[in-house]
């Protein structure tokens, strides 16, 4: 498995050429490598493009980006500049993932460049802002109680007051950066959206799933999962199932002719 020399993402192969690239954006305080192991649970010819963010992982030691606008349009050039591989890609994003995946998907339909799918997971539509307060203001003994109500970090490390004071600012600025975010109306995407959602996550109100259709004029559909916020973790082989079955042959012929 060759690791790719763009800062801006690794690149994980199977044992045979690859028709099918997976960019995976990671959530909040996430680093690339929380998808990686998906690598060995999808099809050989899915290759996996796993978004490596400034500030964590391999990157820890760079600065994390304060505008949302700007690191898509950074991600959005790296991702133009790699597409001459793989002869479909698609894209993958959880939480604050997602609203990056959508983001730089409409980043590269104005270069020309559209994803063959987009799966939104855990996330709002983005023209939907103000249901809820401002999490990144609240005071460490509060937001930690929220992350950890979202059951989304082992309860050692919510234990370990080094590891807070070391990645707890990590998660607070990816809360703000979202928080910070400004939706602005524009083109439909070409490309169709799977919406993903756990039916018990109090973070995203299935109600406010639907208008992610407003953001593609090629359908958009919703899949919930049994679970919470991290649901895909609890549901992974279903999720994987299902992305399987999003960027199978019979499905990019089928966005081919849209």
């Amino acid at each position: 498995m060759p690791a790719s020399p763009n800062p801006w993402f690794s690149l994980l192969r199977g044992t045979v050429p690859p028709t099918q690239r997976l960019y995976c954006f990671p959530y909040a305080g996430a680093g690339h490598t929380v998808y990686q192991h998906w690598r060995a649970q999808l099809p050989a010819e899915i290759e996996l493009a796993l978004i490596k963010l400034p500030g964590r992982g391999e990157r820890f030691g760079e600065p994390q980006a304060t505008s949302l606008d700007a690191l898509v349009g950074t991600l959005a050039q790296a991702i133009a500049h790699a597409e001459q591989g793989p002869e479909h890609f698609a894209f993958f994003g959880h939480s604050m993932g997602a609203l990056l995946a959508f983001e730089t998907a409409r980043a590269l339909q104005k270069r020309g460049l559209v994803p063959n799918a987009l799966l939104v997971s855990a996330r709002t539509a983005p023209s939907v802002h103000g249901w809820r307060e401002r999490l990144s203001d609240l005071p460490d003994a509060a937001f930690l109680e929220h992350i950890r109500s979202m059951n989304g970090l082992p309860q050692e490390l919510c234990d370990n007051p080094e590891w807070l004071a070391l990645f707890l600012p990590i998660i607070r600025a990816d809360f703000a950066l979202c928080e910070n975010y400004s939706y602005r109306p524009d083109q439909p995407l070409t490309c169709p959206i799977s919406v993903l959602a756990g039916r018990d996550d109090a973070n995203v109100p299935l109600a406010l799933l639907d208008a992610w259709a407003i953001e593609t004029q090629a359908g958009c559909q919703t899949q919930l999962f049994a679970g919470g916020h991290f649901y895909l973790f609890e549901r992974q082989a279903e999720l994987l199932s299902l992305i399987q079955h999003q960027l199978g042959p019979q499905r990019r012929s089928g966005y081919a002719a849209m």
